[in-house]
């Protein structure tokens, strides 16, 4: 499952005999810890540490720091710094009474390019618990390129409105391109990721289960977005999976979408997309709910073997091609049969 995904590979002790420390900071027993490259500081998150402390150096794991925000304080631009943050019970399944009863309860913002921020639960199968802060929090906005985040199953059901990740544009220097995001878990909030005038990100190996709004939104309130790879997911039970209208190059392949009210969304001018071995099933007699390409001009886009819940008389209601006409509808299975043109 999601976070059992997440490779972690350096290890977690430190040298101390041969790094004494700087005087009046805690846990400093070197500058920069322990690093993945010359530059790249690796820093420690764990709330529910008895030593976390928001002023620590972060790069020593016995003297942790107590906040994802004072690590990103310390992140410098494209030095491959890595924010481990440490797993926690706060589930609604499991018991907090077993101890490290903190969740991650912020709303941060990645403002330096170049970091990877990764939930280290490697005996879980979701990843390590983080919840929004109120009604219309977003747990983490990107606001810088080429960001990683892995290994977290955000949730909580108490607020509504909320989203886990938002990566936009911010200013004409800052842009939330190049976002990856792989092996996490989304629950019952209001959006799972929003993604705006955000461009080459990529979504893999998540989960997506009874979101009341969209797992995957293109919000467009600064533009549109292109070149995103999605892929190896899995959509379960949300009122939408994946609202992408208006935007271009992007590929959708081997993801499973099972009982959403909404499937793929991507008309208004989409165009140049890829389809391709998706499973989809819903309500079979639907309209629209499966893959959606209608409202616009949208052409070249290629819908090809996908497996549909639906018979070949329902594919030409549960989904509906571009209206450039243009698009490829190849080899999609149906119930009762392979499709043999466009739906119409």
């Amino acid at each position: 499952m999601r976070s059992a995904n997440v490779s972690w590979s350096p290890p977690l002790t430190r040298l101390t005999p041969w790094y004494p420390g700087q005087f009046g900071v805690p846990g400093s027993d070197n500058e920069r810890g322990l690093r993945l490259d010359a530059n790249g500081s690796v820093f420690y998150v764990d709330p529910n540490h008895p030593d976390a402390n928001a002023n620590a150096d972060g790069t020593n794991p016995e003297q942790p720091l107590s906040t994802v925000a004072a690590a990103l304080a310390k992140c410098q631009a494209y030095h491959n710094d890595v924010i481990v943050v440490s797993n926690n019970s706060f589930w609604t399944y499991s018991s907090t009474a077993a101890g490290h009863p903190l969740p991650i309860q912020e709303a941060v913002t990645v403002s330096t390019p170049g970091i990877r921020i990764v939930g280290l639960a490697p005996s879980g199968s979701l990843g390590v618990p983080w919840i929004p802060t109120a009604n219309s929090a977003v747990c983490i906005t990107v606001n810088a390129m080429d960001t990683l985040i892995e290994g977290f199953n955000f949730w909580e059901s108490t607020y509504s409105g909320t989203t886990a990740i938002l990566a936009q544009w911010s200013s004409p220097t800052l842009y939330g391109e190049n976002l990856t995001v792989r092996h996490c878990y989304f629950y019952e909030m209001g959006y799972g990721i929003v993604l705006d005038y955000a461009w080459n990100s990529c979504i893999e190996d998540c989960k997506f289960d009874s979101l009341d709004t969209y797992a995957i939104y293109n919000r467009s309130t600064y533009g549109d977005i292109d070149h995103l790879m999605v892929r190896d997911c899995e959509f379960q039970h949300n009122a939408g999976a994946i609202y992408l209208p208006d935007s271009d190059s992007n590929t959708i392949q081997n993801c499973l979408f099972m009982d959403n009210t909404l499937g793929i969304v991507m008309g208004v001018s989409s165009s140049s997309n890829i389809i391709h071995s998706n499973v989809i099933m819903g309500t079979a007699g639907g309209t629209n709910n499966f893959i959606d390409l209608s409202g616009g001009a949208g052409a070249l886009n290629m819908v090809s073997n996908n497996w549909l819940g639906c018979t070949v008389a329902q594919y030409d209601t549960t989904c509906s091609p571009g209206g450039g006409g243009t698009d490829i509808w190849c080899r999609n299975h149906c119930l009762n049969g392979e499709t043999t043109a466009n739906p119409t």
